[in-house]
Order: C-alpha cells, then structure tokens, then sequence
C-alpha cells in the first residue's frame, strides 16, 4: 500500500472515530494531500480512536499494531511512514 493510500485510511479512521481536531477540518484535508504532518501530540486522540485507528490499519494492510503503538508515534507521518516500511 502507498503511502498516499495510507494516508487515507488513517484519514478516514480519524474522521470516523470523530476526532475533534481533525474531523473536516482543513488539516484533514491537506493531510490527505500528503502537505501537512499533525503530532498525535495536537490532535489529543483518546483511546477509542485510537482503538479504530488500529483496526483500521489492520484491516487495509494486515499490520497489526496496538493503540499505544499509535499514540506512541511522534505524528501521523511517522506513523505512515512505519506502515510504509512494515508493507
């Protein structure tokens, strides 16, 4: 999976797990284009979403990881960045 696909996915976890500071906003967006890194630090993802940011990710791309790995990760790149090198 490319990273601009992964990209997606994590987009699509963090919009579905309703994540305030993220969720259609214009971070999302660019993001998404691949123009914008976000700290996991900014973003204050609880542990639910994070909970369906993992399975999310195990789903698309048979990685599995667990929510402390995801919270763990200093921003979104990073963390697509390791699902890159893992695929």
């Amino acid at each position: 999976m490319t990273a601009t696909e992964l990209r997606q996915v994590i987009a699509d976890a963090l919009v579905y797990a309703s994540v305030p500071l993220f969720a259609g906003s214009r971070a999302e967006a660019e993001f998404r284009e691949g123009e914008r890194d976000l700290p996991m630090a900014e973003l204050e993802i609880d542990s639910l979403a994070a909970m369906e940011l993992c399975i999310a990710i195990e789903l698309n791309t048979d990685i599995s990881l667990t929510p402390a790995d995801v919270v763990a990760m200093p921003s979104l790149d990073a963390l697509v960045q390791r699902l890159v090198a893992a695929s």
